[in-house]
């Protein structure tokens, strides 16, 4: 079952402090509800975890993201994921693409187009169901994106570069959204 994602939002950040921060994938994968990076492969390779609720169903996947390409000067990267699920015979694969765009000088419009597709007990659930929770959880996603980005920009401002840190890493909680029972 493929599940599609088109979506556009924006941040008061310049284009360049922006890509830094999405072009920077252990720093984005706390913001992906459930999801949790477990290992760096390479510059370009990363192994993680993502734990997913709809409805009654709860599937883990386990599997590997790879930066297929990342141009600073379109400011255009794309990413590729592959997993299967834990314990059970579901599998998941996507492809993520975004692109920046500055606006207003000192703001970015960050537009996604994504493409997911899920096998097993979750795809058994129906499209509906899948694409509505796939809307909330990208929601979170921007929201989480963009704070982290925001107290980024405030803290460079209030604070040498050296001064700032990474917080370490937390187990990722399960990713989960309201469901409305299908019409």
């Amino acid at each position: 079952m493929a599940i599609l994602i088109e979506e556009q939002f924006q941040v008061e950040v310049p284009v360049e402090r922006v890509w830094a921060y999405l072009s920077d994938p252990p720093r984005v994968a706390p913001c992906l509800p459930g999801a949790q990076l477990t290992d760096i492969v390479d510059d370009r390779t990363y192994k993680g975890q993502v734990k997913v609720q709809v409805g009654p169903v709860v599937a883990q996947y386990q599997g590997t993201v790879t930066v297929e390409a990342m141009d600073a000067d379109s400011h255009t990267a794309t990413m590729v994921g592959r997993g299967t699920q834990i314990g059970a015979a579901g599998r998941a694969e996507g492809r993520m693409t975004y692109t920046l765009r500055p606006i207003d000088g000192q703001g970015t419009e960050i537009a996604v187009n994504a493409e997911v597709n899920v096998t097993g007990r979750l795809a058994q659930l129906g499209g509906g169901m899948i694409q509505s929770v796939s809307k909330q959880l990208f929601k979170e996603f921007v929201e989480c994106v963009r704070q982290q980005i925001l107290a980024e920009q405030a803290a460079s401002v209030e604070a040498s570069p050296a001064a700032e840190t990474s917080a370490p890493a937390q187990e990722a909680p399960v990713a989960t959204a309201p469901v409305a029972p299908s019409p």
